[in-house]
């Protein structure tokens, strides 16, 4: 991780997620700090990848609405559902 600048926050966690962090980072030999900006990475490009995932099924789902209709746009709809990716939540 690169050397950026930080500021001090302060957050309550419930116990057991505050000894899952201090295992993670005992664990991986960093700082808790290392963890909770590795963690907030991981949630930010989840966030991208759904929102992209969205905007892609929209327009799709408008582009197979414009070029074919009736059972063909339908075939078309469930050929995208089973092709794009469900990014739990």
């Amino acid at each position: 991780m690169s050397q950026t600048p930080t500021r001090p926050v302060q957050v309550r966690l419930p116990e057991a997620v505050d000894d899952l962090l201090t295992e993670l980072a005992h664990e991986r030999g960093e700082s808790k700090t290392s963890v909770v900006i590795e963690a907030l990475e991981c949630l930010r490009r989840q966030e991208l990848e759904r929102s992209m995932e969205a905007g892609y099924r929209e327009l799709a789902g408008e582009q197979a609405g414009e070029q074919v209709g009736g059972e063909r746009a339908e075939f078309v709809r469930a050929a995208l559902d089973a092709s794009l990716p469900i990014i739990p939540d």
